[in-house]
């Protein structure tokens, strides 16, 4: 998997996910599955938003 599509999965998490004051248990599980993202990728998670392509949208052919 592309580095940018682990970021994109990671960044969808957190949005689904909301506020980390107030979370349901698939919204909190949404979070642990974000940090794991982020952990696999060695990428802290104040660095995420820097480490995003907003250009991308899958690897070229």
């Amino acid at each position: 998997m592309h580095p940018q599509d682990r970021l994109l999965f990671a960044e969808a998490l957190i949005a689904f996910a909301g506020d980390a004051r107030d979370l349901t248990v698939r919204q909190q599980r949404a979070w642990e599955l974000a940090d794991q993202l982020l952990t696999d990728a060695d990428i802290p998670k104040e660095a995420l938003v820097m480490q995003v392509d907003e250009e991308w949208s899958g690897p070229l052919d």
